[in-house]
């Protein structure tokens, strides 16, 4: 992969991440007059850039892309990036800005706290608005990836003022997934890819695996080629190699779900 010279872009912490004493850095530019998003993996004083969230963006996206699901299409770049002062040469993601002319966007929580009728469930709701089919896309994506952070401002709704309109915006924001925040890999050896993780759901519950019931059998996907998932990466490393083996074991629980529902 051709490293590209990103030292011009400036770089904000957005917030302390969960679990970690690292941050996440964000940046954007403009290409062709499109708002381009740069997402770093965590950063801290000590240890510098580390982590492999933005490798779990591309698996997650290849996933999305595989099934056809709505997504947001990311980029992997290995780039120069300077912070503070520092160059470091580290992998991270851009994107486009997923919405489109006259819409404007809202998170899921807040929309369905202004929006819901009296005692209805956010299932219930998406359904009434038409999107509880990314809903359950959703869903079956957290599980396969493991992902802990599905909280209410990670699902998004864009309005068209024109149309007068909503949508679910494209699943996004996929980096604390996978085997992060395993970043040493004395860590990586010893991860139990067999053991089911607490998440922070929005919708559902804090088990992903519980949340698959919510979905309806119809709706899950029938295959999966795990090598195609990961046919985008030019480098081997221990984090990948066990990526693939979470993946597997939870592609096979899904299956098996399936299969008795």
């Amino acid at each position: 992969m051709i490293v590209q010279d990103l030292t011009y872009l400036s770089w904000s912490k957005i917030r302390e991440s969960s679990g970690t004493t690292g941050s996440y850095y964000k940046s954007y530019s403009y290409s062709n007059g499109k708002k381009v998003y740069y997402k770093l993996s965590f950063f801290d004083s000590e240890r510098k850039i580390f982590g492999y969230e933005s490798i779990n963006e591309i698996i997650a996206m290849n996933i999305l892309k595989y099934f056809g699901y709505n997504h947001l299409e990311y980029k992997l770049i290995n780039g120069l990036i300077n912070i503070n002062g520092d160059i470091y040469n580290t992998y991270l993601t851009s994107s486009f800005d997923f919405k489109k002319e006259n819409e404007s966007k809202i998170t899921l929580e807040n929309f369905y706290d202004r929006m819901k009728h009296n005692n209805e469930t956010i299932i219930d709701f998406c359904m009434r608005y038409g999107f509880i089919e990314d809903i359950y896309h959703m869903i079956i994506i957290d599980y396969l990836i493991c992902n802990r952070d599905r909280h209410g401002a990670n699902i998004e709704v864009l309005y068209n003022k024109n149309t007068k309109k909503y949508r679910l915006a494209p699943l996004f924001d996929h980096g604390l997934s996978m085997l992060s925040p395993s970043y040493l890999d004395n860590d990586l050896e010893i991860f139990d890819i067999k053991k089911e993780r607490r998440a922070n759901s929005f919708i559902g519950c804090e088990n992903l695996f519980e949340n698959l019931k919510l979905v309806p059998v119809e709706y899950f996907p029938k295959h999966l080629d795990i090598n195609l998932i990961f046919k985008d990466f030019d480098f081997n490393c221990l984090y990948l190699e066990k990526s693939k083996q979470l993946l597997e074991w939870r592609w096979k629980n899904l299956e098996n779900f399936r299969d008795k529902r």
